[in-house]
């Protein structure tokens, strides 16, 4: 199992000279690193993140990427994977990936506002090159994705880091606010049908 690399990734001399000026001493080294279960908890039930890439130019350059709960398949402790749609045809992340697989993910949670970055080494798969690895990949939690695939990226990670939760609005989707409130709406209707009920007996006195 490899070291965490967040400390080399993130803390350069300018990070730890700001550490050092406002007293924080953050570790050089984080242990061996492998994802949390609840990173991985996480990750399967993102339906977004954002891909940080960098370009050629050597600009960072982010992109969400979209799907149903469970498009980002977590092969293991460190590798993640997910099948790439069309999109606009600017293919910047992909040609970064291309020159430099170096990438950033971030993933947020907002009805438990909790974030996570993880950092590793990206490389696209072409469908031709592993057929067998695009139709597993298709495979989306419950659903099944049966459109145009145009590649799948596989990310080894190198390091992660989970961020506080301060300055994270709650929110939820409409299907989690559709159960939510269904069950109250069953409460409702139950209600209203014993009171038209107990209506119907009083008229029929």
């Amino acid at each position: 199992m490899t070291a965490n690399r967040y400390p080399e990734i993130a803390f350069g001399p300018a990070a730890r000279a700001r550490q050092e000026a406002v007293g924080v001493n953050r570790p050089e080294q984080t242990g061996e690193f492998a994802l949390e279960g609840t990173d991985i908890a996480q990750i399967r039930r993102a339906d977004h993140f954002f891909l940080s890439t960098v370009t050629e130019s050597g600009w960072p350059y982010v992109q969400q990427r979209g799907g149903p709960a469970g498009f980002v398949h977590v092969d293991g402790d460190t590798t993640l994977s997910w099948v790439e749609f069309r999109g606009n045809q600017q293919y910047v992340s992909t040609g970064d990936i291309d020159s430099d697989g170096r990438v950033c993910l971030f993933f947020v949670d907002y009805p438990t506002r909790s974030r996570l970055k993880v950092f590793g080494h990206a490389r696209t798969v072409e469908p031709e090159q592993d057929p067998a690895l695009i139709e597993r990949l298709r495979t989306m939690g419950e659903k099944t994705y049966t459109g145009h695939v145009e590649r799948a990226i596989v990310v080894e990670l190198v390091a992660s880091d989970a961020n506080c939760s301060k300055h994270i609005t709650p929110r939820w989707d409409r299907e989690y606010i559709d159960r939510l409130t269904g069950l109250y709406q069953r409460d409702i209707d139950q209600l209203q049908a014993q009171l038209d009920e107990l209506r119907g007996h009083g008229r029929a006195d």
